[in-house]
């Protein structure tokens, strides 16, 4: 979603579009690092030297609620935060940590049914760390 339509989102939903807030939407959007909350607070904080990470776990609380993130736990690690909200899988780098989107079509499952909803997540060695 762009930060314009993510900003009305919030609208509708009487939450205000503060500054910070306003921050936090734009260095998610289009973003495929998957950034945790403290990567993000490191980001935002150089144009809003004041922002606390309250802030940012609340801001980012509040947009998973209104499905415009979606958190990606995993095990022993932070959360990530994906603004990617279409339906897609990932691939997870053991060795570096690089998170990166996989296209559905990228994936083929041979199932006896019918799957509602999958989401797969392959340990992949990236190229970098190849």
């Amino acid at each position: 979603m762009s930060p314009e339509v993510v900003e009305a989102l919030l609208r509708a939903n009487g939450c205000s579009v503060t500054g910070p807030r306003r921050a936090i939407v734009r260095a998610l959007h289009g973003n495929p690092r998957h950034p945790t909350a403290a990567q993000l607070h490191a980001e935002v904080a150089g144009a809003w030297p004041g922002i606390s990470r309250a802030t940012v776990y609340n801001t980012l609380t509040l947009l998973a609620g209104l499905g415009v993130v979606r958190p990606l736990r995993q095990a022993g690690a932070d959360t990530r935060f994906d603004p990617n909200i279409e339906a897609h899988h990932h691939r997870l780098c053991p060795k570096c940590g690089e998170l990166a989107d996989v296209p559905l079509e990228d994936i083929e499952v041979r199932w006896n049914g019918h799957a509602a909803a999958a989401e797969v997540k392959l340990a992949v060695v990236c190229a970098a760390c190849g």
